[in-house]
């Protein structure tokens, strides 16, 4: 984990990680074919608030992001990556352990 010098390093590593965060959640949310409001209302969130989240301008909390992944069937990793840091690459594994759209969910 990077050492953090002050505000504005926290505040730029933030805005990279919800970035970051809403990128795969978008991705996810597509190949699931999951509308925006279908998959607020199954994460218990507003219209409005899931747009800030999928647009990276909002800060979510822990039983938010777990709620994210119970409903897209992955892991925290597949979220966030392996590190929450400063990297500004996507996560790994993110975008290869999607479900089959096809699938039936009973």
């Amino acid at each position: 984990m990077p050492r953090y010098k002050g505000q504005l390093e926290q505040s730029v590593e933030l805005a990279i990680f919800q970035t970051r965060l809403a990128a795969v959640l978008n991705e996810m949310r597509r190949n699931r074919l999951f509308k925006l409001k279908d998959l607020a209302k199954h994460v218990g969130v507003s219209n409005t608030y899931m747009t800030k989240i999928m647009r990276g301008q909002a800060n979510i909390s822990l039983s938010l992001l777990y709620s994210f992944c119970r409903e897209l069937d992955v892991t925290v990793v597949d979220l966030i990556g392996l590190r929450a840091d400063d990297s500004t690459e996507m996560p790994k594994g993110a975008f290869t352990q999607l479900k089959n759209p096809d699938e039936s969910t009973t």
